[in-house]
């Protein structure tokens, strides 16, 4: 069986990961500087961009403090990037 990984970018190496769950879904959080990553870590049944990709952002936003920029979340259902502000 295949564990998840939750291994960060190069750009995120380093960085402290911060574990939480919203709504059932468990993520890997790296905060660096104004940028932000999300790596899924649980398995879901047929998971899709509008299930995940609204937990993700409010993870980054928990764990940063900071606001995800508006139309800055890229990325797919198992890793997500975010822009964030902070002023």
């Amino acid at each position: 069986m295949l564990a998840a990984c939750d291994g960060p970018a190069p750009a995120m190496m380093g960085a402290d990961a911060t574990r939480m769950t919203i709504d059932g879904v468990d993520f890997t959080i790296r905060i660096r500087g104004d940028r932000a990553e999300a790596i899924r870590t649980n398995m879901m049944s047929n998971p899709s961009i509008g299930s995940v990709y609204p937990r993700a952002l409010q993870a980054m936003e928990e764990v940063s403090g900071c606001r995800v920029r508006q139309d800055s979340l890229r990325g797919d259902v198992a890793v997500m990037r975010a822009d964030l502000d902070c002023g």
